[in-house]
This record gives C-alpha cells, structure tokens and sequence, in this order.
C-alpha cells in the first residue's frame, strides 16, 4: 500500500515536470515577439556603448605538431644584379633571379645529463629536457629525442635526423 502512495506521488511530480518543459518549448513557437516599449516624455532615452572587436595577433608556430620537429626557417633572397646586354646597345636587362632558398634550423632542446644507473634491466640515464626530468634507456623516444647510445660520462642523442653527443653535468 506505501509503495503504491509513492508511485503514484513520483507519477505526479514527473508528469508536471515534464508537462512544464513541453509548456514552455511550444509557449515559445505560439507567443508574439513583439515588445511593447513605452516611451514618454517622463523617461529618459537608453543609450547603448558600442563594443568594439577584440583583436590579436597570431604568432608563428615553431613545432611542427605532425613530424614533431622544431624548425625556424630563413628565407635569403639573392639582391638583383643588372647585367648590360650585349647584343642591344645602351639597354639595361634584368638577369632572372634564381629562386629564393629555405633553411631549416633545428631548434635543440635544453637537454642535461645528469645520472647513469645499471640494473638487472640494463642500462638507464637521467636527463632533464627542457626543465622536466626523465628516467629513460637506450631507444627510448621523449618529446621527439631518442637516446642512440648510453656511457657513464656522456650521451649520444637524435633530434629531426641530427645527432649531438651530451656530457653528463658534474656538481
């Protein structure tokens, strides 16, 4: 007899909640628009500021998220040279310029040596890259480095195809 009173009593509320929200989803389509503005001479006028555009300038983005490269390119444009010609007289022509090069230079980052450790497991080094500490082994790959080759005193590295040998940091 209770459980029939609280089924009946949980009816209710769920049928008036959900008869609230289709009210006010159909209220919407079937009320006018329109506002009423009542302006007498009494009130003032309502000014409204106008919001201007925030804006911001991008900036380029040095990582490449796809390859995982850090790269910074430079762009060298030869100057143009005037070069007389010598089958016309007195005329001065413009030598094409040959196509503008792109460099890329790899951007290192800061990389420490800073521990060796030998266990069961083999060989194991400490390094801090870019203020974060790691604790990696041989072909291990972090943030686009990968450790080729582990000694007590130094470390060879590969970052976007190139190779660095790092000294481990004595105190």
């Amino acid at each position: 007899m209770v459980k029939k009173k609280i089924n009946i009593i949980l009816l209710v509320v769920v049928l008036g909640l959900w008869g609230s929200v289709f009210y006010k989803t159909i209220n919407r389509f079937f009320t006018s628009k329109e506002l009423a503005v009542n302006n007498s001479a009494g009130t003032p006028t309502i000014k409204f500021n106008q919001i201007n555009k925030d804006t911001f300038a991008l900036e380029n983005v040095a990582r490449d998220p796809f390859l995982n490269k850090q790269v910074q390119e430079v762009i060298s444009r030869p100057q143009r040279q005037y070069v007389p010609n010598p089958n016309h007289s007195g005329a001065v022509v413009k030598k094409a310029a040959p196509a503008p090069t792109m460099k890329h230079l790899i951007v290192w980052p800061a990389i420490s040596y800073h521990g060796y450790i030998k266990d069961s497991r083999g060989e194991m080094v400490i390094l801090k890259i870019d203020s974060k500490m790691f604790r990696l082994r041989k072909n291990d790959l972090v943030d686009g480095l990968m450790i080729k080759k582990i000694s007590s005193d130094s470390l060879e590295v590969d970052f976007n195809k190139e190779r660095k040998i790092i000294k481990r940091f004595k105190i």
